[in-house]
C-alpha cells in the first residue's frame, strides 16, 4: 500500500518587498500588498491557495441579464440572412440583370444588405413593443 503524501503548510502571510521614500517613510505598491494578504485555511489548518477570491469569480453576478433563446436564434438567422442574400443578390444581378456590370450589382448587394439590417431592426422593435405591452398588462392585471 503506497504512503500517503505529507505537504508542509505554507507560511501564513507572504513577505511584501518594500521601499523606502526620500521622506523616510517605507511604502508598498498596491500589488506587493495584494501578495501579503493571508490565504485562507482549510480544516486542517494549513492554507488553501485556491480561496473565496478565486470561487466568488467563477460566479455570474445575481444582475446578469438572461439572454432568451428565441433572441439568439433571431440574431444568428438574420446573421445568417446578412449573410448570404447580398452575396447572391450580387452574383444573381451580375449575370441575369446587369450582364457584366460589377458596379450595378454590387449596389444592388448594398441595397440587399440594407433591406436585412432594417427587417432586424424591425423585428426586434415589434419584439420590444410587445413586450412591453405585456408588461403593461399584467401590471394593470395587478392593480385591480
Amino acid at each position: 500500500m503506497p504512503k500517503p503524501k505529507t505537504t508542509k503548510a505554507k507560511s501564513t502571510t507572504a513577505t511584501a518587498a518594500s521601499h523606502t521614500s526620500a521622506a523616510g517613510k517605507t511604502t508598498t505598491t498596491p500589488k506587493e500588498r495584494s501578495k501579503s494578504r493571508r490565504l485562507p485555511a482549510t480544516r486542517d489548518g494549513t492554507e488553501s491557495s485556491s480561496g473565496e477570491d478565486e470561487q466568488s469569480e467563477d460566479r455570474q453576478p445575481a444582475s446578469a441579464p438572461q439572454i432568451p433563446g428565441n433572441v439568439i436564434r433571431k440574431l444568428l438567422a438574420f446573421s445568417l440572412l446578412l449573410l448570404v442574400l447580398p452575396i447572391f443578390a450580387y452574383f444573381g444581378s451580375l449575370k441575369y440583370i446587369f450582364v457584366g456590370s460589377t458596379a450595378s450589382s454590387a449596389i444592388v448587394a448594398v441595397i440587399v444588405a440594407n433591406i436585412v439590417l432594417a427587417a432586424y431592426v424591425y423585428a426586434a422593435w415589434i419584439e420590444d413593443v410587445s413586450e412591453h405591452a405585456a408588461h403593461t398588462s399584467t401590471r394593470k392585471l395587478k392593480r385591480s
